[in-house]
């Protein structure tokens, strides 16, 4: 027997000559391409970066440029006391020698940051990937129910229309011609809520995808990339899960942000240069230029700030044993995830199987019915509970393969390993690391990377 649900999908080529038949893979990849949420992210991320360069600035010196004019004219209201004008230009240099160690432990506090987050970066990527996945395995599941219901009520109409000739010629009863009719209203009925559930289905696909749905194909491809070894998989997810990789990135994160706030209670030492021209004239000053220049060293040790310094230190500490919570509790759901993603991709596995031969029983039991019935063995009643029995198979095979499928790709997330990159997907990779290294190193830059 053919399987019901791939006649189902190519059916819709033959009926419509203006679709186009559109693969997950491309759908992935122009989800990938052109998905908001994840351009945002990325926004996101390439804004995080830069802390790791405001980080750095601890290292580098700052320098300025200062001037000043004045014009004088003052009197004690008998004689004119001064009368001129003054002017001066300075170039100021600080450059910070020591800072209690705060300018390193905000290079790594801001690395570990950023390392966070750019995990939640793959996080985003992988719900796209599965929002785009589960919106294409509904449309391609919706289209092959509609198509289903729409060939059973066409049955159950030449059905009724038989069962109402055999009634004109004394054959049938008037409670056979209502339970046909019935059952053809309840056909008609299903299709158009059907109809409904695939135009839903449609407008989230597009809101995912940014194109209109296709003719979906059955992305057949797709299991070999799911894991077949259970503790495996719930060893891949401690190690490689990017919400646990986030937690862990930072817990670092906030550890450094401890030792950070402890240098505000530590001295700090600078190197000071000055160097000015200035300019003074009146009737008491001959020489009015003067030209001056230092470089000096200077030492400034905090004593008591209020008591801000060792609030931000207790605060910090705080921070940190939640993250430590939140490693802890972000293992608990991977596993949690991994198991249950399991359970239910293997089940709908199963599941398929024994509806297909489920299929095949019923299908063989209608023929049967509805030759029993012809000879009077059996009532119109019996086969349309035969129709009925084999529909309801039907639908249950294409909502158990939608079902496997996700599963499945929810099993991947889980591990780690629904990105473009794992699934080979045919895109110009992303890459957060390459941007990181590039923003880092930036000193008087204004631009930005489009």
């Amino acid at each position: 027997m053919k399987n019901k649900f791939v006649f189902c999908l190519l059916l819709a080529t033959i009926i419509s000559g203006q679709a186009y038949a559109t693969t997950l893979a491309e759908a992935l990849k122009s989800a990938y391409e052109t998905n908001p949420a994840l351009e945002g992210q990325r926004a996101a991320l390439r804004a995080i970066d830069e802390n790791m360069a405001i980080a750095k600035s601890g290292y580098r010196p700052t320098m300025s440029v200062s001037g000043q004019y004045k014009d004088v004219h003052a009197n004690n209201n008998v004689v004119k006391v001064q009368d001129g004008y003054s002017r001066s230009l300075s170039a100021n240099l600080v450059q910070p020698i020591f800072r209690g160690f705060k300018t390193v432990n905000s290079m790594k506090s801001a690395d570990s940051y950023i390392r966070a987050e750019q995990n939640n970066l793959y996080n985003t990527e992988q719900d796209v990937i599965l929002a785009t996945a589960t919106a294409y395995l509904d449309v391609m599941r919706d289209d092959a129910i509609v198509k289903l219901r729409t060939n059973n009520e066409n049955l159950l109409k030449k059905r009724m229309e038989e069962t109402n000739q055999r009634y004109n010629v004394g054959e049938l009863t008037r409670t056979d011609v209502s339970q046909a009719k019935a059952r053809y209203s309840a056909a008609k009925s299903e299709r158009i809520a059907s109809e409904g559930n695939l135009l839903a289905s449609k407008a989230n696909y597009k809101e995912v995808v940014g194109e209109e749905a296709g003719d979906l194909v059955e992305p057949t491809w797709l299991p070999e990339f799911f894991p077949t070894d259970f503790e495996a998989a719930k060893q891949e997810a401690l190690e490689n899960n990017y919400s646990v990789q986030y937690a862990k990135h930072l817990l670092a994160y906030k550890d450094y942000e401890i030792k950070n706030n402890i240098g505000d209670l530590l001295p700090s030492v600078n190197l000071n240069a000055n160097a000015t021209r200035g300019t003074e004239e009146s009737y008491t000053h001959k020489d009015p230029t003067t030209n001056s220049a230092y470089v000096g060293v200077s030492l400034d040790v905090p004593l008591y700030a209020g008591g801000a310094s060792r609030a931000k230190i207790r605060k910090s500490k705080y921070e940190k044993w939640q993250a430590q919570d939140m490693v802890q509790q972000a293992e608990r759901a991977a596993i949690s995830a991994v198991t249950s993603s399991w359970e239910y991709m293997n089940a709908n596995k199963a599941k398929i199987a024994s509806v297909k031969d489920q299929i095949q029983a019923y299908e063989v039991a209608l023929d049967g019915v509805r030759k029993e019935e012809s000879l009077g063995n059996r009532t119109v009643l019996d086969v349309l509970d035969a129709y009925q029995d084999l529909l309801n198979s039907q639908v249950e095979e294409v909502s158990a393969l939608r079902d496997y499928y996700v599963s499945g790709l929810q099993m991947l997330a889980s591990v780690g390993k629904l990105t473009a990159e794992n699934l080979k997907l045919d895109v110009e990779l992303y890459q957060p690391k390459k941007y990181y290294k590039e923003t880092r190193d930036k000193w008087l830059s204004l631009s930005v990377d489009e």
